[in-house]
């Protein structure tokens, strides 16, 4: 038996259509969540340089009939490892706000730091337990709204990396990122001395050796926090491979999951070739697709990368491997081992 997916077909839709759209969506989740639930909406907001990333018009509409038909209802980040304003709540929360998302309550799940934690249990192939922002905790339920871009990393960034990496600590994100027992290290000649780092490292585990910060690895807990608090670029993580990171993701948005009802839509709009992360204006590799939607996270992955690869005579998946060498396919492969969901779907298309 195959995975249901719902495809509403959009081409470069105005803010009012795409509100209209995210009203439209809701239908095929509408009794999906019930009057106890208390819901997640699982978001990445977008850097403040971005004119590609998911639009607050489409949430709105999304928000504006779920809100009213479950217990509570937020929007859901947790900080990133790099240095930037998605590093820190306050300038997070700020910029979703500046980025339009001010229609509903936020909530940057681990916390000013990227420190506060909830310790999930899990027996993977790479963890036994993972990080995930303490603030998880008060929901049952998650609602992704994921934006379907290309990754530099791991192929591609949809409804498996908005919740896997999305959903980590600064922690866990590291240790996703990392290759081996620590994750952290400091270029000496990025390096300009300023001891922020020495500063902030809860394990105090940095030293200055001729002015230069050094990790003294017997102490260092993993946590990150020395990367997102360098000004300078010196502190980053040591890098395992794209097939590595992807079944990381994978298992951590399996522990994510676990014991939570959770509904997924992907949005093929403006699809560039790397993530919302990026700082810059990017321009669309293809043209727009619309939304799909579905309760199994594999399926609205696989439906989704299948969409983009057969879009046109620009094929995503084909220029991404060409351009890194990487297979997007292996996260969704990974998360369909563990029981995620299936990869076999059928799609039912909504009318405009």
């Amino acid at each position: 038996m195959s995975a249901q997916v719902y495809f509403l077909k959009l081409n470069q839709p105005s803010d009012c259509l795409l509100e209209e759209a995210g009203r439209k969506i809701f239908q095929t989740f509408g009794d999906f969540f019930g009057a106890s639930d208390r819901v997640a909406v699982k978001l990445h907001f977008g850097e403040r340089a971005s004119t590609t990333r998911l639009s607050p018009f489409l949430v709105k509409g999304i928000y504006a009939k779920l809100r009213p038909v479950v217990a509570d209802a937020a929007l859901m980040d947790c900080n990133v490892l790099y240095k930037g304003e998605r590093s820190f709540g306050a300038s997070h929360k700020k910029l979703a706000l500046d980025n339009g998302f001010d229609f509903a309550p936020i909530v940057i799940a681990d916390g000013e730091k990227g420190d506060e934690e909830t310790i999930v249990p899990i027996n993977g192939r790479y963890f036994k337990e993972i990080k995930l922002g303490r603030a998880l905790e008060n929901y049952n339920a998650i609602l992704a709204v994921s934006h379907f871009t290309g990754h530099g990393s791991s192929g591609m960034g949809a409804a498996i990396k908005n919740i896997g990496m999305g959903l980590g600590s600064k922690a866990g994100k590291l240790a996703m990122h990392q290759s081996g027992t620590f994750g952290a290290k400091i270029d000496s000649a990025k390096c300009q001395g300023c001891g922020l780092c020495l500063m902030e490292c809860p394990a105090h585990a940095i030293i200055l050796e001729n002015n230069k910060a050094v990790i003294d690895y017997r102490k260092c807990l993993n946590c990150g926090r020395c990367i997102s608090e360098c000004n300078f670029g010196a502190a980053s993580w040591i890098g395992g491979s794209s097939k590595e990171l992807q079944e990381k993701i994978a298992e951590y948005a399996w522990g994510a999951l676990r014991g939570r009802k959770s509904f997924f839509i992907n949005v093929l709009l403006g699809i560039t070739a790397r993530c919302d992360c990026v700082r810059d204006r990017q321009e669309p590799v293809m043209g727009d697709i619309g939304l799909l939607a579905s309760n199994d996270i594999v399926a609205v992955d696989q439906a989704s990368l299948d969409l983009a690869q057969g879009r046109g005579l620009v094929k995503l998946g084909v220029k991404l491997m060409r351009f890194t060498g990487l297979d997007p396919r292996i996260q969704i492969n990974r998360a369909a081992e563990l029981g995620l969901g299936q990869k076999k779907y059928r799609i039912t298309e909504l009318a405009g």
